[in-house]
């Protein structure tokens, strides 16, 4: 085989490459009904046209060549492979969907070919008043982030008119947030030092300056300081403002750091490879807007507040209630537009979040998220983070299995928020009826939180261990309870 077919994989997407458990695999996944009857001669050139000629990798399978992976073209590839058309069993309901999705979640990709899959499954009852078919997707998280495989579903789509595709910018623009912290650290640093002089060595001062260059020695440097916390502990009582980025970033990387396994409740333990999902669909955008602005928060508050309050029942509802549990929280590095890159890749951070439970004052709980939530935006720990991917991924394997375990198991889980199209999409000239997705767990995590709007609605997608988490669907029901009664 010419080398001309090979193309390195990028360090930042052989992390997700070689995190594979047999009870957590780093796939990614999608679900898509339509309001109609796609032909299957229109969704075969939909994605041959859209994805397969358009973007090399998903062509291209995995190798390992003189110790260095590259994506190498699949000389036997046929779109048969990856999009094939799928009976469910009787009675071909809504719930024979979801027993039939949680299988998929543990089924792994044939490693002789690209590390991608669609099932088409038709005349699936359950969804809407009519039977509908739906597109189950699987990607290996190796091939993109999921903003990348979101814009990879617009890039499929036509809009109906001339709205917008993509939403509006959430939160900080894009100029000030995550992709500028490197020079917003440096910039502020100065300012900050006397903030924060009286309670932090000027070794630990330096850290946030050091690992955010994101060179090889300066993360050594930084992890070095960061592998022993009790350093930075005393950083914690000299913090001042919320908008003080090297003081949160010393703040967040030492809870990161310092923090043990996830708590202790009802769903702790070794994941086993079976898994259950569920999901809730039809949350209406607006009322979620309302209620962020009236109590001063964001619809990420309010959505969070959701969560927190059913999440509460649920573990109260098993004895098992805890005053936080904490998840990792993914953050672009770059901004979403409609230029998709034709490599694709991972451009994300992982943020380690605390979620407060047991508050059921609506005013109080978003406060609490608000301030929770400040403290992650206005610090450099998404940069730090993606160092400490980009060391999983130069490391040996086994140090690497150990690192990811490290950071994994101090979370419940992965909670993502992403943002889709404002207005209806078409596929393949049918109208999309919803669309929904999972993010993958790693380590012992034994649940993934997704959320995803699109049209109007929000939807809130679950994936759980079949064990530790056997009954996902009274997640869902405690969802849209605490749904109905917060938004009124």
């Amino acid at each position: 085989m010419s080398t001309a077919t090979r193309a390195p994989i990028p360090a930042s997407d052989q992390t997700w490459l070689h995190m594979d458990r047999p009870n957590n695999l780093m796939h990614v996944h999608s679900l898509m009904w339509f309001d109609g009857e796609p032909a299957w001669a229109d969704l075969r050139r939909t994605v041959k046209e859209r994805v397969v000629d358009k973007f090399p990798v998903f062509t291209r399978r995995a190798v390992e060549v003189d110790g260095e992976w590259a994506w190498e073209d699949d000389p036997e590839f046929d779109l048969r492979h990856h999009l094939r058309r799928v009976d469910l069993p009787a009675p071909g309901d809504v719930e024979a969907l979801r027993a039939w999705a949680g299988t998929q979640f543990s089924r792994t990709f044939d490693p002789e070919r690209p590390l991608w899959d669609m099932a088409v499954i038709r005349g699936v009852t359950g969804l809407e008043e009519q039977p509908v078919t739906v597109i189950f997707s699987r990607f290996h998280h190796a091939l993109a982030d999921g903003i990348r495989l979101v814009q990879l579903m617009l890039s499929m789509c036509d809009m109906h008119d001339e709205a917008p595709v993509l939403p509006p910018v959430v939160g900080r623009d894009v100029r000030t947030g995550v992709v500028a912290a490197t020079t917003g650290v440096v910039k502020h640093a100065a300012g900050d030092a006397l903030d924060i002089a009286k309670g932090l060595t000027s070794r630990v001062l330096r850290l946030p300056l050091a690992v955010t260059r994101l060179r090889p020695s300066s993360l050594e440097h930084g992890l070095e300081t960061l592998v022993h916390p009790e350093r930075m502990i005393d950083a914690v009582s000299a913090l001042s403002s919320l908008n003080n980025q090297s003081a949160n970033t010393v703040t967040e990387l030492t809870r990161l750091m310092a923090a043990g396994r996830s708590v202790e409740t009802s769903w702790s333990g070794v994941p086993g490879v079976a898994k259950r999902v569920d999901w809730v669909v039809g949350l209406d955008l607006d009322r979620i807007k309302k209620f962020g602005k009236e109590y001063h928060g964001t619809v990420n508050d309010a959505l969070l507040a959701v969560l927190s309050r059913a999440l509460t029942r649920y573990l109260d509802e098993k004895d098992a209630l805890v005053d936080e549990i904490h998840w990792l929280v993914p953050v672009s590095l770059l901004p979403m537009d409609e230029n998709l890159p034709a490599e694709l890749g991972n451009h994300f951070s992982l943020i380690f979040m605390s979620m407060p439970l047991g508050i059921g004052d609506p005013q109080e709980l978003v406060q609490a998220i608000q301030q929770r939530m400040t403290r992650l935006k206005e610090s450099a720990e998404p940069v730090v983070t993606f160092g400490i991917q980009w060391l999983l991924a130069e490391s040996p394997t086994t140090v690497a299995v150990w690192l990811t375990n490290y950071f994994a198991n101090k979370g419940v889980g992965v909670l993502t928020n992403v943002p889709g199209p404002r207005a209806k999409m078409s596929f393949a000239g049918v109208p999309v009826a919803c669309s929904l997705g999972w993010a993958p767990t790693s380590g012992d995590q034994p649940m993934s939180l997704s959320i995803f709007s699109y049209n109007g609605q929000v939807s809130i997608s679950i994936a759980a261990d079949a064990h530790l988490v056997p009954d996902p669907e009274r997640i869902a029901e405690l969802v849209r309870e605490e749904y109905d009664v917060l938004m009124g």
